[in-house]
């Protein structure tokens, strides 16, 4: 068959197969539950010649399955000598044309599971293990093995959210939430995966570049309102040589001011390849004085030599405490609140 579609009046879904094959699509395969605590198709061991199968609905290959009571399942005894992993599973079968619950018998280790989508397909409920010579399973000899279906993430309207399922997702004005089953807790937001930008240097009011071969480039990551942002810049001429007087700041990635409420800190880097050392210090937004700019790189030192004296914090420029010149690297790393 090279094309076909359907249902439609004149091209019905004529064939079991074809059923399957369009149910597969709807949902993944597996039991109908909305947390795995729940007992929907759990087999238990009571240490009789049976497991027990509780109510429960699932998909199978596409087909739907429903056991509406408490099902016996008789356990296979063990002749053997040594002790033999089994499986509780759902089989659907073409041939037979059903969805039944089967022991199936394994040996040093669970037996594989069939998954021929046209013949007999096969999903796994628990793991049996049966002591040699025995024909019983006890609790603790049952593993929970249930697959579970996945109902996809379910739309929210802000303000009128449904009671919170354990283990969903939900969706909310573009945010994502898990459900814990007391709460919706958010897990994410919309954002940029990685943007890159040329960030703007200026010494107050005066912008400047580190020259044309220079390289000078912003990365960041932007994640609700929180923004991951590296800078990076390798000098290629000498901007202190003009003379500017003001501290060094630098614009942040466009579109993303920092937020007013509160001064973001970040750490920045500074390695000289002119003889003259390497420094670290705290990079910080002023929003009273920019929201667009990293306002400040500052270091630290102390007016004295004594134990006694008092540290201060003292601005980087382009020309002091370094004479920052071609080959000098500095990095500066860290995160900000978007307003």
């Amino acid at each position: 068959m090279a094309e076909f579609s359907a249902p439609f009046d004149d091209s019905p879904i004529a064939t079991q197969s074809q059923w399957s094959r369009m149910a597969r699509r709807w949902g993944m395969d597996g039991v109908h539950a909305e947390d795995p605590a729940q007992t929907a198709l759990k087999v238990a061991g009571n240490g009789t010649g049976n497991v027990t199968l509780q109510p429960g609905e699932a998909f199978v290959n596409g087909f739907y399955y429903l056991n509406d009571t408490v099902k016996n399942v008789a356990v296979t005894p063990n002749a053997g000598t040594v002790a033999r992993v089994d499986l509780v599973i759902l089989r659907a079968s073409m041939s037979a044309k059903t969805v039944r619950v089967i022991y199936k018998t394994g040996g040093s280790s669970a037996p594989a599971l069939t998954a021929d989508e046209d013949g007999v397909y096969e999903i796994p409920l628990a793991q049996c293990v049966v002591a040699a010579g025995s024909s019983v399973v006890t609790a603790v000899n049952v593993a929970d093995r249930r697959w579970f279906t996945d109902s996809g993430a379910m739309p929210s309207i802000p303000g009128a959210r449904r009671p919170s399922v354990r283990n969903r997702l939900l969706t909310e004005a573009g945010r994502l939430y898990i459900g814990d089953g007391a709460g919706w807790q958010w897990i994410g937001s919309p954002g940029v995966e990685e943007g890159s930008y040329t960030p703007q240097w200026s010494s107050g009011n005066t912008n400047f570049h580190w020259g044309t071969s220079s390289t000078n480039r912003g990365t960041y990551q932007v994640r609700g309102k929180r923004v991951d942002l590296h800078i990076h810049v390798v000098v290629a001429s000498d901007p202190g040589a003009t003379g500017y007087a003001d501290p060094l700041s630098v614009a942040l990635p466009p579109g993303y001011p920092c937020t007013t409420a509160h001064r973001s800190l970040f750490t920045w880097n500074y390695t000289s390849d002119n003889g003259e050392g390497a420094a670290v210090g705290v990079a910080v937004t002023a929003p009273s004085t920019s929201t667009t700019k990293i306002s400040r790189l500052r270091y630290s030192m102390t007016d004295g030599t004594s134990a006694s004296s008092k540290p201060n914090a003292f601005n980087l420029y382009a020309n002091s405490p370094f004479n920052i010149r071609p080959g000098d690297i500095l990095d500066i790393d860290g995160s900000y609140w978007t307003a």
